[in-house]
């Protein structure tokens, strides 16, 4: 209308009513006064920068130029030429705008329903993204978190307070990526990942990515898995739960879930979703049925996308007391002796996922008692026990086992826990700690009991000290257990007569085909199988004197 009568377009606003005839004159003024206020905001950081020394007029003259060239703000473009750190310009913003920064937006925990309460337009085009809603307020990081007419707009189509935050235009934009903007497929390397769709809108509902982590785990949590693989195939994700020690598929994620499925997943274990190229760690909790669980987690970047592992750490297990851990009466009594002595070195021995953890948290909270210290040094700390002091060791920070049960032997500790020895320095600090009145608990891949005794020797430790500080070593396996009410009795074969060292008259059973436990498996959890050395004065001379793992052996089991 306006083109076509020739008409000002203040004239048309008061026509159609959408001003009053006093309001122009106002809103015009308004506008100047706004103008002139981010021309002056503008010229002001670069002023304080120049005041403070922070920045000389060539680096002032070099970051506008950039700004000019690229369309970006001044403060976004001296933190991109590294002129100047997040935390002062976050300085600059407070003092001079009222503005805070988002500090940590790379790891910060985003949900997509927030995300999706703000078009991908906006987002893309004005450099902006939602990271948290807290009641009325919708808390926005921006490039550019003065843009007031950008504000008005999202608050008029969210009908949500908007709180403006500044953030590092990098981080921003690889966020933006993440819940925006589905990185094509790089040809031949993770197209079954990386997805066709640009946009997570066209990919998936607002929550179809929470639930289907939701389903994962719970499904891992009703099934008493142990672990969930989520693992990058070329026609989509492969889910696998680890049940009773075994792997079994249980579904495959359409490739264009990819993406979505594995940030999720980062996020909820507080990781840094932008990063694909690293391995990260993380923790992550979940509740089901009125149960907390805690889940340990670790990415692998794999050449066809990340792959996730998810521990689930039961606290439950710990609960059940040692009697229930499936000791025989005549070890297990031996391994309540052992774990209240007063000093010395008790190991516990096995492979990988053998239930070490549990055997010796189970040991620690059957002697866990007011009138002891007790510390742990773990990697990581896998639950948490009460009135235990548990610290995590941290290589960023040079706090390694060693340099940790160091510092720890000056904390006046009754009881020890390192969680592994694993290389010279920490079997000398744990040996020393043993014979110097602290009793020490702690773990070493072998695979035998007595094992353990060479281990520690080719790990530097003179047999003398060994056989001194070493009280005893508990070797453990897991072994699967048939589901009691579908379990066929059959009976043996030839070979598993001579293995089994039985007559073809004993009854032995074999997994039922109609068993509803374990996937269908016949076997319905696991249970430990244990062997007890115990450091009598016979093995000592025998471990002093150099004989062999099997010599050790036979004395231990003379001695009883």
């Amino acid at each position: 209308e306006m083109a076509e009568t020739q008409t000002p377009l203040s004239t048309l606003l008061i026509k159609h009513r959408y001003i009053q005839p006093g309001q122009l004159e106002e809103l015009a003024e308004q506008l100047k006064s706004q103008m002139e206020e981010e021309k002056q905001a503008g010229s002001s950081i670069q002023s304080i920068l120049l005041e403070e020394g922070v920045l000389g007029e060539n680096e002032i003259e070099r970051a506008t130029e950039k700004a000019r060239e690229e369309g970006i703000r001044f403060s976004q473009s001296i933190l991109e030429l590294d002129l100047v750190s997040l935390p002062k310009i976050a300085e600059i913003f407070k003092k001079r705008f009222g503005i805070d920064t988002v500090m940590d937006l790379g790891t910060a925990q985003i949900e997509f329903q927030v995300v999706n309460l703000v078009p991908d337009n906006l987002m893309k085009t004005h450099e902006l993204l939602p990271f948290k809603r807290k009641g009325k307020k919708l808390h926005l990081a921006m490039s550019d978190p003065r843009n007031s007419t950008v504000i008005r707009k999202i608050e008029m189509i969210t009908t949500l307070e908007v709180v403006p935050y500044l953030a590092d235009r990098r981080v921003l934009l690889k966020r933006l990526e993440e819940f925006v903007v589905a990185p094509a497929p790089v040809p031949g390397r993770g197209g079954a990942i990386a997805g066709d769709s640009p946009s997570f809108q066209q990919l998936l509902d607002s929550d179809s990515a929470v639930k289907m982590v939701n389903k994962i785990v719970e499904g891992a949590l009703n099934t008493h898995a142990t672990d969930i693989h989520v693992e990058p195939q070329e026609k989509g994700l492969r889910i696998r739960y680890r049940i009773d020690g075994m792997l079994y598929d249980i579904m495959t994620i359409p490739r264009d879930m990819g993406i979505p499925t594995v940030s999720r997943l980062k996020v909820m274990s507080g990781m840094d979703v932008t990063e694909r190229r690293r391995s990260q760690d993380g923790h992550a909790s979940y509740e089901l049925n009125g149960q907390r669980y805690d889940m340990r987690a670790a990415t692998l970047p794999t050449h066809l996308g990340e792959k996730v592992v998810l521990r689930i750490l039961d606290e439950s297990s710990l609960l059940k007391g040692l009697n229930q851990l499936g000791f025989e009466e005549g070890p297990l009594n031996d391994f309540k002796k052992l774990i209240h002595l007063p000093y010395g070195m008790v190991l516990v021995t096995g492979p990988i996922g053998s239930g070490k953890t549990t055997t010796l948290y189970t040991a620690l909270s059957e002697i866990n008692h007011q009138s002891r210290n007790i510390v742990t040094l773990e990697d990581p700390v896998e639950y948490q026990l009460p009135g235990i002091n548990q610290v995590q060791i941290n290589p960023k920070i040079e706090l390694s086992f060693a340099n940790g049960l160091r510092s720890i032997l000056r904390q006046d500790a009754n009881v020890l826990l390192v969680g592994e020895i694993r290389d010279a320095e920490t079997a000398a600090t744990a040996i020393r700690a043993a014979n110097t009145g602290h009793l020490l608990f702690s773990t070493l891949h072998t695979n035998y009991a007595v094992s353990a005794i060479t281990a520690l020797h080719h790990l530097g430790v003179p047999r003398f000290q060994i056989a001194t500080a070493l009280q005893g070593v508990v070797a453990q396996r897991l072994v699967r257990l048939l589901d009691p009410d579908t379990k066929v009795a059959v009976k043996p074969s030839p070979l598993a007569q001579k293995i089994l060292g039985i007559d073809e008259n004993t009854t032995i059973y074999e997994p039922g085909r109609d068993s509803t436990a374990g996937l269908g498996t016949g076997y319905s959890g696991r249970e430990g199988v244990y062997e007890v050395f115990v450091n009598s004065e016979a093995a000592q001379d025998a471990i002093i004197s150099g004989e062999s793992e099997l010599d050790v052996q036979r004395v231990a089991v003379e001695k009883g």
